[in-house]
Parts: C-alpha cells; sequence; structure tokens
C-alpha cells in the first residue's frame, strides 16, 4: 500500500462563510442536517479548495485559469486545462478534461483529498438584518431590505495526502489510450513527473497554507473568515489510511479538545501496531496530556517531517 499522510483539524468558524442559495430576501447558509435532526452548517470542500488556491497564486504558482470553449453545452464550456506539470492545482486537487464524444476524459485522481469543514454539533443560525442603500453620489432610491444567515461554531475539516504529487505516470498511461489531438498533446508536454525539488515545494507550500492557516475563506457575504484552529491531529503512515479521524473531537462542557479520546485511539490494535508517526498541533496551548505515543509539535516541524515520510527514498 501507498504511503498517505492524514490530517484531522478543529476549528471556529463565524459568519455566512459559505452562502448558498438566495430565498426571496434571505442570503441562507450552507448547511446539512444529522440523522437525529442536527442542523450542521458546514464550508463545502470546494470553497476551501477554491480559497487554497487564491494563496497558492500568491506564493507565486501558477494556477489553472480553465480552458474556455464557447461552442460547448453550458456545464461543459468551462473545463481543466490538464496540465499538471505547469499549474499547481491540477497536480495537488486533480482534474477531468473532455476531448470528444465517444472518448475517455484526461483525467487525475487528486493525491490531496478534503473534506467538509462541518460543525461538530447543532448550531444555532441566526438571521442578521442589513439594507442596501444607494450611494449619495447617485440617484435616491428607498433602502432594499435583505437578511444575512450567520453562525458561529466549531466544526472538523479532514484531508488525506497520497504520495504520488507531482508524479503523472497513471495521467500517462490514461493519455495513451485515448485518441485524441489533446491526449497526443498531453503526452508530448507533461513528463512522468517533475524533479524532487519541485514535488516537496509543492506539498511544502500546500501544507504551510492548510496547516498555518493562511487562506481566506471565499463566497463570504458580509466579513472577512479565516478560520480559527484550535488543534490538529496528523498521522504518518506507510500502509495506507488508518481510522484516526472519528477520535479528534471536542468537549463541549469542558471547553476543550478530547484527550481521551485520543488516548482511546491509541488503543486500537490497527493503530498502536501499524508503526504509524502521530502528532498533535496544540495552536492555543491549551492541552496539558496527550498520550505518550502522540508527539506534540509544531506547524514548520510537522511540515518538514510530512515532505521526508511522502518523498523518502526518492531519487533527486
Amino acid at each position: 500500500m501507498s504511503k498517505v499522510v492524514q490530517i484531522s483539524i478543529l476549528g471556529k468558524i463565524s459568519g455566512n462563510v459559505n452562502a448558498d442559495e438566495v430565498i426571496g430576501t434571505r442570503i441562507t447558509l450552507k448547511k446539512m442536517y444529522s440523522s437525529s435532526g442536527e442542523v450542521l452548517p458546514f464550508v463545502s470542500a470546494r470553497a476551501i479548495k477554491f480559497a487554497i488556491r487564491q494563496a497558492l497564486r500568491n506564493e507565486g504558482f501558477e494556477v489553472d485559469p480553465f480552458n474556455v470553449n464557447p461552442e460547448a453545452q453550458e456545464t461543459l464550456r468551462l473545463t481543466d486545462t490538464a496540465r499538471p506539470d505547469k499549474y499547481v492545482d491540477n497536480d495537488l486537487f486533480g482534474y477531468m478534461r473532455p476531448v470528444g464524444r465517444g472518448e475517455r476524459a484526461l483525467k487525475r485522481q487528486a493525491p490531496i483529498a478534503i473534506s467538509y469543514f462541518k460543525a461538530l454539533r447543532d448550531t444555532p443560525i441566526k438571521a442578521e438584518f442589513a439594507a442596501r442603500f444607494s450611494r449619495p453620489w447617485g440617484k435616491e432610491e428607498n433602502p432594499v431590505p435583505f437578511e444575512v444567515e450567520v453562525a458561529e461554531f466549531i466544526g472538523k475539516v479532514n484531508c488525506i495526502i497520497y504520495d504520488y504529487i507531482g508524479d503523472f505516470r497513471k495521467d500517462r498511461e490514461i493519455a495513451e489510450n485515448i485518441k485524441s489531438e489533446e491526449a497526443k498533446e498531453f503526452l508530448r508536454e507533461v513528463p512522468e513527473e517533475l524533479d524532487l525539488q519541485e514535488r516537496r515545494r509543492r506539498v511544502k507550500a500546500f501544507l504551510k497554507i492548510f496547516l498555518t492557516p493562511t487562506y481566506v475563506l471565499p463566497k463570504r457575504t458580509n466579513s472577512l473568515c479565516i478560520p480559527e484552529y484550535i488543534a490538529a491531529l496528523v498521522a504518518l503512515s506507510k500502509n495506507g489510511p488508518l481510522p484516526i479521524f472519528q477520535y479528534l473531537d471536542y468537549n463541549f462542557e469542558k471547553g476543550e479538545v478530547d484527550t481521551e479520546k485520543l488516548r482511546r485511539m491509541m488503543e486500537r490494535e490497527e493503530i498502536s501496531e501499524s508503526g504509524a508517526q502521530i502528532f498533535l498541533i496544540d495552536y492555543l496551548e491549551k492541552i496539558k496530556e496527550v498520550p505518550q505515543e502522540i508527539s506534540k509539535t509544531s506547524v514548520s516541524e510537522v511540515i518538514n517531517k510530512i515532505a521526508t515520510h511522502l518523498f523518502e527514498n526518492e531519487k533527486a
């Protein structure tokens, strides 16, 4: 099985950071409902990736601008460029580019998978009342009232990183079975893999943005929102994913990370005997005791450990 990195993060979200549909004059908040009827607001994985793309562009990386085909159906008018060597998001988050009727698409299974940033428990949704007023320099009009749904919640986002960042051999295998000019161009332009230095640079840039965090959530309607992280659990495994995500939790009665669940996690044979390295980042420096098998560390240290884990034994 392949080497993987698993990251689970607890954090606080405030406002209307991922607006949903507009119903009448109300801008609603994205939310789902549990089987017991709990209201769980969330930020979509697509919105998080959009924010990370913006941050990667600010770090000097090229991000896919999309191909525009005005003759295509509306749903296919914008398509991925399918150049993972050139555009960092095509590499990290994958792509799918249709190349013609009856042909397989050029596609890449994303080496980085991100979940919803979803509330941990039932969360009250409030309506913020507001109005749009005419500008002093424009034509005077009556104010237009509207409502914005807002919420504050502690939620969790999970992430899995596989070890083929910058490795495009499987992408080329797919292209070799497609008879189109796009596939031929792909095989001419895209190498089997990037050099080790560039692969490390890409994964470290993503981790710096995601773990710090330094991304600004999009679709905010009335305020700036950067998640306020509480804690992150990181597992480095050489034998595929481990069942760790359900064990990072928040004790709302005590107002702290639930360390008892972390202890129960380390009692599972699948984890304790896996040989995985497990780390905890305490952003607020309030977690006093953790199981001895879990090492408390900093963001910069864990980034270096992840890069070493993913690319050890790779030739420069």
